[in-house]
């Protein structure tokens, strides 16, 4: 067991002693590691983080005018609550659909914009952009091991959009607010505070528009249902949702937020929060380390066997 540990002990001094003899090729490998993390530094494009924080419209931003509903429930013996629905979640999941994106589509400026690459402004069209020889090998090799190709260009659309806002934009939600933040770390940080804005106008106003085709009716088949019915636990319901449905037909025509609203932003950092130049430096240093001290054990292991062959 002694003998076991000693030659451990020997064995790990040779490590040391070995490494130590190649400490300038170790070196060597953390300059150049962090030579090449400084390039990358002064190339790399600046992000910053863009942000926009939404609340839900309740109940408690607004009471609902019940108008003579009020009565109607009096006569019925139930006294209406002033609660509301919230469509938030609904709204959340609409923020990266398509349904919406073919909405903003619309918006061409803003599109021309994100798809600056290849809108053709001499034209008035958009246009694939022409690929490099890099490109055209990527390609290749992407063909011979998928057997995928690149496809016929298509044209900014609803579903490219989504599949671009799906990727850009982070969506979290404040578990103790409930409150949902609109995130994004790009280089133009003022172009995708446009994009946020303009996708939760949108979303919002699907939401709102889709309650407008129903809600009238909807609000008669509760009134008229909460005149015949008997069960006073049914009327009760009845009037609840009376009071929700009454207090979302009044949001909905005002010409205002409908089910979220901008509570904190639209913010951008002062200063570029990628990339993490402390850590890009670090990480450049680690891995020249563990490459030196790699480079220089195969180098002694090489000459070992040569020594001893």
């Amino acid at each position: 067991m002694s003998t076991d540990i000693q030659d451990d002990e020997i064995d790990l001094a040779e490590l040391f002693a070995t490494l130590w003899a190649g400490k300038h090729i170790i070196g060597a490998f953390c300059a150049a590691t962090i030579l090449a993390a400084s390039v990358f530094l002064h190339t790399a494009d600046r992000k910053y983080t863009a942000s926009v924080t939404l609340q839900p419209i309740t109940s408690d931003q607004s009471v609902p005018n019940l108008g003579g509903l009020g009565g109607l429930a009096s006569l019925a013996g139930v006294s209406l609550p002033s609660g509301g629905a919230s469509d938030f979640g609904t709204f959340e999941a609409l923020l990266t659909s398509e349904e919406v994106a073919a909405r903003v589509i619309n918006r061409a400026p803003l599109i021309q914009k994100i798809y600056a690459s290849e809108w053709n402004a001499d034209d008035g069209k958009y246009m694939p952009n022409v690929p490099g020889p890099a490109s055209n090998v990527l390609r290749a090799i992407k063909y011979v091991l998928t057997g995928n190709s690149a496809g016929d260009y298509t044209p900014p659309n609803g579903q490219r959009l989504a599949e671009y806002v799906s990727k850009t934009l982070a969506l979290s939600t404040n578990r103790d607010t409930g409150f949902l933040t609109i995130s994004a770390e790009v280089s133009d940080p003022q172009l995708h505070v446009e994009l946020m804005l303009a996708v939760v106008e949108e979303a919002d106003a699907l939401l709102k528009e889709r309650f407008m085709a129903t809600g009238a009716s909807t609000l008669a088949f509760y009134q008229n249902k909460i005149l015949s019915a008997r069960a006073r636990e049914h009327r009760e319901a009845l009037a609840k949702l009376i009071a929700q449905e009454e207090q979302k037909l009044m949001l909905a025509t005002r010409d205002t937020a409908y089910v979220a609203d901008v509570v904190m932003g639209p913010n951008i950092s002062l200063k570029p929060t990628s990339p993490k130049a402390s850590l890009v430096l670090a990480l450049a240093f680690v891995l020249g380390l563990f490459s030196g001290a790699a480079a220089v054990l195969i180098r002694s292991a090489i000459k070992n066997r040569q020594e001893n062959a």
